[in-house]
């Protein structure tokens, strides 16, 4: 059987009280029921299961509040993992994931656990973003939903009771229409994190361009439009006519010490200037060097951090394809050592490696992927966290640096200006010559500021260029993908139209809407599904419209690759709201004829009462019938009197 990713299976459900099981359930691929008495616990199981996989409740039973937690034994996307969750009134429960069935959990240490919280946060990541990593879903996110929750996902998968049965999502207070579309475009394959990502982009990009644009405005209005200054060709040119002009003054200076060294009188030079001034360049030479250390020790650390950034990033595409290469090649038995080439003996003892005779008692490897797909991904997120801070640091670093360099070049030239002071009869000469050379100094300072203004104008510039093509590539890019989900989604809608008009057909004759069907017209946005624009039904009639759009979604999506639906969803409205048992029974036999004739892996997960008679057979049947006396959760009630 083909497998489409992703797809989502519950193999085992186990309930506890404490350390008493109460309910241990055990799943197949395919069609599952539930069959029992009303009242007998079918919904509360179906309500453990939506909870134990990730999903909010509110409206537990009084006998589901003795329960203490549930665990779900689960394959993502072909990879096993056990889920657990603590049962509580109080809403965002955490989860603690073990990479392995729920056997090995049983054996397993408590550091083989890892826990998530339901929330994200800037050092953890949510129970959301663990599982959307095994299905391969991409996160969502959006400034109208925040970040899209597993929660949100099995909304859309999950057929209850209590809801209102012309809704399509399972009923909560708090329902944003936005939040429901982006749910219903994810599951379609119309939803592409791409065109998020370039928004957020987009934004910033704007932003960063108006900035840009009001410093250049803010620069221009104090050099003035019509002023050269603002270009470094001109800047530069008058910067070389004023250091041909410094050094012929330098030049004229040093002609005139070295007459006035080469006459005869010897006037006592103060040299507490000079040294003062030497000492200070001493100084700040030794902070420079200091600092140049510093940020090159942050630069390293910076290209260190990236490598293993990449390393990471690498290490977690390569654990999406582990599993997948795992199952394809199957155990590789080695006749000859790869090392000696010498023949290998098979192992005395079962369970153990061929080769090196390792236990493998723990299980195969590929129910290690999860943690290690895990693990990964937090370590991923800290480095990227930590990496931030070092990029902020070395950005600091380098503003420090660059204020010392301006303060030693400031000092440096006072030192060449002491070490020249003339003290003989040329003290005039000398002088005016130091007047001249400061002049041209301040001149050439002038210059410098310009060219720091002007190099700041065409950095600016084409910083505003560059900003301006990447808003407009962006800008095509997410034309481009929009259209392509557009494409996309029509195409979805389509085929679920098609899938649940199907089942509507074959649907016993007690609705003329459904026997004459044409088109299903649903909006994820506006939580309705109407039939050839008609919304008025029968309650028995809505009850199998609502369940049909929930089984066609399925099968549309096990004939198409590209819906990003699980594979998986969970009924409890096969005969709510007065069904008739014939009728029921015919809706039955229409999901379990369509599941056995699927070639794609998929599960169905079903209560009912009044079970079609050729049904009750344990290929399609989960545990036992549950009566009043004999309920789901084996929790004894107190006896009276």
């Amino acid at each position: 059987m083909m497998q489409y990713n992703p797809t989502l299976k519950i193999k085992r459900l186990v309930v506890m009280r404490n350390d008493i099981t109460v309910y241990d359930g055990r799943f197949h691929s395919g069609v599952n029921i539930l069959r029992g008495d009303n009242s007998s616990g079918k919904s509360t199981i179906l309500n453990m299961l939506f909870y134990g996989l990730g999903g909010e409740l509110t409206d537990w039973s009084n006998v589901a509040l003795l329960c203490t937690h549930v665990l779900v034994e689960a394959t993502f996307n072909g990879m096993v993992a056990t889920l657990r969750r603590e049962i509580s009134e109080s809403a965002g429960r955490p989860m603690e994931i073990y990479s392995g069935d729920y056997e090995q959990s049983l054996r397993a240490p408590i550091t083989d656990w890892s826990r998530y919280p339901y929330r994200r946060s800037e050092t953890m990541e949510s129970f959301s973003e663990a599982l959307f990593r095994l299905l391969d879903i991409p996160e969502v996110t959006s400034d109208q939903t925040g970040n899209l929750t597993i929660h949100q996902i099995l909304r859309l998968l999950y057929a209850d009771q209590l809801s209102p049965v012309e809704q399509l999502f399972k009923f909560e207070p708090f329902d944003p229409p936005t939040l429901r579309d982006t749910v219903g475009r994810l599951l379609c394959g119309a939803y592409n994190s791409e065109v998020y990502n370039n928004d957020v982009r987009l934004k910033a990009l704007v932003r960063n361009f108006d900035q840009t644009s009001a410093q250049l405005k803010s620069l221009f209005a104090v050099l003035g439009r019509t002023d050269q200054a603002h270009t470094l060709d001109w800047v530069q040119a008058e910067k070389t006519v004023l250091q041909q002009k410094l050094e012929s003054v330098q030049a004229q200076i040093e002609d005139a010490e070295r007459q006035l060294y080469q006459s005869t009188s010897q006037d006592e030079l103060t040299l507490t200037a000079q040294q003062q001034a030497y000492d200070n360049v001493q100084k700040l030479q030794q902070q420079i060097a200091v600092a140049k250390e510093a940020r090159d020790a942050t630069s390293f650390s910076i290209a260190d951090s990236d490598l293993f950034i990449s390393s990471l990033q690498r290490k977690l595409d390569a654990l999406s394809d582990s599993e997948t290469v795992a199952k394809s090649l199957g155990d590789i038995q080695f006749r000859t050592c790869p090392s000696c080439y010498s023949a290998v003996e098979a192992a005395d003892e079962p369970n153990h490696c061929h080769l090196c005779k390792a236990d493998l008692n723990e299980g195969p490897a590929h129910t290690r992927i999860v943690a290690l797909l895990n693990e990964t991904g937090r370590q991923l997120k800290q480095s990227q966290l930590l990496q931030q801070r070092r990029i902020n640091e070395l950005e600091k670093q380098t503003a420090q640096l660059n204020a010392l360099e301006a303060e030693w070049l400031h000092a440096s030239r006072r030192l060449s200006e002491l070490q020249r002071l003339p003290s003989t009869a040329l003290r005039g000469l000398l002088r005016q010559l130091g007047r001249d050379a400061g002049y041209v100094e301040r001149q050439l300072e002038d210059l410098d500021h310009k060219l720091a203004i002007a190099t700041e104008i065409q950095q600016l510039t084409d910083a505003k260029e560059q900003l301006n093509t990447e808003i407009t590539r962006l800008k095509n890019r997410n034309d481009l993908l929009r259209a392509g989900q557009s494409k996309r989604l029509q195409k979805a809608y389509a085929a679920i139209d098609q899938e649940v008009v199907k089942l509507l057909h074959r649907d016993l004759p007690r609705q003329d809407a459904f026997i004459s069907a044409k088109h299903v017209e649903f909006d994820f946005g506006a939580n309705s599904i109407t039939v050839d624009g008609q919304g008025y039904f029968s309650a028995s009639s809505r009850v199998v419209l609502k369940t049909a759009f929930f089984v066609g979604f399925l099968w549309a999506a096990t004939k198409d690759r590209e819906f990003r639906h699980p594979r998986f969803c969970i009924l409890d409205t096969i005969e709510d709201k007065g069904m008739e048992q014939i009728r029921s029974h015919n809706f039955q036999r229409m999901i379990v004829k369509d599941s056995d004739a699927c070639n794609v892996d998929h599960q169905i997960i079903f209560a009912t009462a009044m079970i079609a008679p050729e049904l009750d057979d344990p290929k399609y049947t989960v545990g036992d019938y549950s009566t009043l006396s004999e309920a789901t959760l084996a929790i004894k009630k107190p006896s009276v009197g």
